[in-house]
């Protein structure tokens, strides 16, 4: 089973991905891969903010949105 990772962990990830992907030295089976791993991240990455979203928006909708200092969100 795969370890469930915060989305500071997934971005980090996925930029260095990106940087290893950009430098053009990985041979072209290990592109394939970082490709792959970098699409799980992104896929991962934005359900997390989907569900982020989806809290916000009921946190909101409920009335329970107060920003601290008293100002409403």
């Amino acid at each position: 089973m795969k370890k469930k990772i915060t989305f500071e962990e997934g971005m980090r990830e996925l930029e260095a991905l990106t940087q290893s992907l950009e430098s053009g030295q990985m041979s072209l089976e290990d592109s394939f891969k970082a490709y792959e791993r970098a699409m799980q991240l992104k896929d991962g990455l934005n359900a997390l903010l989907d569900e982020g979203d989806k809290r916000i928006r009921l946190l909101t909708e409920s009335g329970e949105g107060t920003l601290p200092g008293g100002e409403e969100a």
